[in-house]
């Protein structure tokens, strides 16, 4: 299972400062840049001396000899060589990828180190004999210290649909961070991998070369061939972003060429949504108007229908949950420093002035788009035409991180994402990406959390398109997949805080006081040799391997960690607003400690879930619940319409994301527990880059400029149509439910 980084609505800061040194290491890479400035690179970033870019082309492998694959090291695969799929000569390397292994992979061993300087980078022709689209992963090392988060490897990411043949290629060292960016502009005939990494590398010393994917349940096969490096290229990001906020240097269906164009568009537009205004069956929750007839309490609640979990409408009708995440406006990118990137900037265009963050830091491109198109009064008509978008594509549900506008709509159902700040305690493991977990024992946290969701409860006020509220994203809560460490870091963490600075810590001392009474009870258990109950209030780090008695009371600790926090959360929804949901907090980390507190605590469970389609398999971990599922997040992205960056889940093109997403929704509705998905995000993403984080990708229904793609939006009407009676039958509803007890439901 793949799981999103933490997300939100784009702030204002972050990737400023990472482009010193971008020109010394493209140097070493084989791209010459233009339109930024040189800066000498950290030693640690470029061991090797800068090399000329290379004009050749230099042939790899073509698997065609004994010797080709001496240098092979399949783990958790096999690799063999066929004749099927050959693209150079006749034969070609098959790659079965096992299922059950996390890491299926096959290396490509460089022996000796190989001098990969001034080439443009890695391309091998790909066959998927498959019917299904195979989602697949190449990592490149300089080291055999190589940890795959960076450190001495640089790693992309790529998909390939069933009997399709695609040449793909993996640039060379120029991590797009360095220019605030997830993605760069592609290699024109070549499907692009991407490359990141932001540790050391040495392009001077390649050792070997992966192709790898996640966690599989049934044998994935892909056909390799031809693997060369290509020339060295010269690279220039000097303006590259039109006025509109497009990629400059491409065209596609839809680009917007002059203001024009807008009223164009909102002309065949509007013509679309008449003719579509919404899907059938439907009653104005987006509840399936022509199904079973349920005891209807005037809000959202979950309840079983055919032994399958529902949302039930403030109707009474079933509801499963779908829509985009993220609806609203203000998307922003980083242009202090990148002047160069932008064909317009607020110094040449007074249309773009007044959408410049604070300090010019930023630039909104999305904002002076909808001015144009929309007229002064945007706002209010872009909000109107959302809710008529949405119910015309057929989703009935805003999802996470959208704008408080969203709230009380009367239109179409909304969730609310709460965010505790404050400053109460938090337990910062260092391995969180966004920020610190909550500790939960520390007394302000609870009130933090009463004032975070009051503040939300006070804008709902009972309203009975209020779906219910997600608390958090992604919070880091370890993984019990990655090992003990992982699975109980969050206790590993409070122990190794003084007692004094560590409201955790001191509630862990006495639940294992209570548990052991004699200090001498815990050293046989731990293996340790405390004095007496005050030595454990400094630091205490144990060191791996744990023993049994070790691990049986750091998941004791870690499930009253869990019931505390959780427990915390939703008592203060039931306080402020006990008419609707807890959603929980859209996991990615988690432990089976951590699960038993949600399930205790919350109405459903909620899980971002990036993957070609959810497996049955993949989710084992919820067979002991009996509990209700919402997927916060999921999307699919190419890089077919000037958008440099495919997200976490690539396909080939905009027809490819439609079939990747009717794919994924027959999945979900499949699964008897899961009550809906929420795809990540409305808009696409500034192809510069959001402020946040530098993600720039086209996960988006609507492109930069407001433009639909058709394309996804019309697979999505088809499945959506179809919903309900994939779920439940095509003759569910001629067998009319009696009302069910709805409180005994709660």
């Amino acid at each position: 299972m793949s799981f999103r980084r933490p997300c939100r609505l784009p702030s204002s800061s972050a990737n400023a400062g990472r482009l010193a040194g971008f020109a010394a290491i493209a140097l070493l890479s084989g791209i010459s840049i233009a339109g930024a400035e040189p800066a000498p690179a950290p030693a640690a970033s470029s061991p090797a001396a800068p090399a000329e870019l290379r004009k050749d082309t230099r042939f790899l492998t073509g698997f065609e000899a004994e010797a080709d694959l001496a240098n092979l090291k399949p783990n958790g695969a096999t690799a063999e060589p066929v004749t099927e799929g050959a693209s150079e000569g006749s034969k070609a390397l098959r790659i079965t990828l096992k299922p059950g292994e996390a890491w299926p992979s096959v290396f490509f061993n460089q022996v000796p180190a190989a001098d990969f300087r001034g080439y443009g980078g890695l391309i091998f022709d790909v066959y998927n004999p498959n019917v299904d689209t195979v989602a697949f992963g190449v990592r490149i090392d300089s080291s055999e210290k190589a940890d795959g988060n960076g450190n001495h490897s640089r790693s992309g990411k790529g998909s390939i649909d069933g009997r399709q043949r695609v040449t793909f290629v993996m640039p060379f060292g120029v991590d797009p961070a360095s220019l605030g960016m997830k993605g760069l502009p592609g290699f024109g005939e070549y499907r692009n991998l991407g490359s990141t990494g932001t540790g050391p590398f040495d392009w001077g010393h390649i050792v070997k070369w992966q192709i790898f994917m996640g966690r599989q349940h049934a044998d994935q096969v892909l056909i390799v061939d031809n693997v060369r490096l290509i020339p060295g290229r010269s690279q220039d990001f000097s303006n590259i972003v039109d006025k509109y906020g497009q990629y400059s240097r491409e065209d596609w269906p839809g680009k917007i060429t002059s203001d024009a164009d807008f009223a164009a568009q909102l002309k065949k537009e509007d013509a679309d949504l008449a003719a579509h205004p919404a899907v059938p069956q439907r009653n104005k929750f987006g509840g399936w108007a022509n199904g079973p007839q349920l005891e209807a309490t005037g809000y959202f609640r979950l309840a079983k229908y055919q032994d399958k979990w529902s949302f039930v409408d403030p109707e009474g009708r079933l509801f499963l949950s779908f829509g985009p995440t993220c609806v609203g406006m203000g998307e922003s990118t980083i242009l202090k420093g990148r002047e160069y990137m932008f064909s317009a900037t607020p110094a040449t265009d007074p249309t773009l002035a007044k959408y410049a963050g604070k300090d010019g830091k930023t630039i909104s491109f999305q904002l002076p788009n909808l001015e144009r198109k929309y007229g002064a009064d945007f706002k209010n008509l872009w909000y109107s035409r959302a809710y008529t978008r949405m119910i015309s594509w057929g989703f009935n549900t805003v999802g996470g991180f959208s704008s408080w506008e969203t709230f009380n709509n009367g239109k179409v159902p909304y969730t609310a994402t709460v965010w505790v700040t404050g400053k109460h305690a938090r337990i910062s493991t260092g391995a969180e990406q966004v920020r610190a977990m909550h500790d939960p024992y520390d007394p302000v946290f609870a009130t933090d959390t009463a004032n975070a969701i009051n503040a939300q409860a006070s804008r709902i006020k009972d309203d009975p398109y209020f779906l219910g509220y997600f608390v958090g994203n992604e919070e880091h809560l370890g993984y019990w997949r990655g090992g003990p460490k992982s699975h109980y870091t969050l206790v590993l963490t409070a122990l190794k805080s003084p007692a004094d600075k560590s409201p955790a810590k001191r509630a862990f001392i006495e639940l294992l006081k209570k548990k052991h009474g004699d200090i001498a009870k815990l050293n046989t258990a731990w293996g340790t040799t405390f004095a007496d109950w005050n030595a454990m209030n400094a630091p205490v780090n144990p060191q791996e391997p744990y023993s049994d008695g070790l691990k049986a009371d750091l998941s004791m600790l870690l499930t009253d960690f869990a019931d505390k926090y959780f427990g915390t959360v939703a008592a203060a929804i039931r306080a402020a607003n006990p008419k609707h949901l807890y959603l929980g907090c859209r996991f990615a980390g988690f432990s089976p400690e951590i699960l038993d507190g949600a399930a205790k605590h919350s109405d459903a469970f909620s899980f971002n879930i990036y993957r070609l389609r959810v497996n049955a398999k993949d989710l084992d971990f919820l067979d002991k619940y009996d509990k209700p599922v919402v997927i916060g997040e999921f999307h699919f992205a190419a890089t077919d319409r000037g958008v440099f960056d495919t997200g976490l889940v690539g396909v080939a093109d905009q027809a490819g994301r439609g079939r990747a997403y009717q794919d994924y929704l027959r999945s979900v509705l499949a699964l008897r527990n899961f009550v809906g998905a929420h795809w990540f995000q409305l808009w696409d993403q500034s192809i510069t880059g959001r402020g946040m984080d530098g993600e720039n990708g086209n996960v988006g229904f609507l492109s930069i400029t407001d433009t639909p793609y058709t394309e996804l939006i019309a697979a999505a009407r088809q499945i959506h149509g179809e919903m309900y009676e994939v779920r439940y039958g095509k003759h569910a509803a001629r067998s009319q439910a009696p009302p069910d007890k709805a409180a005994e439901k709660k």
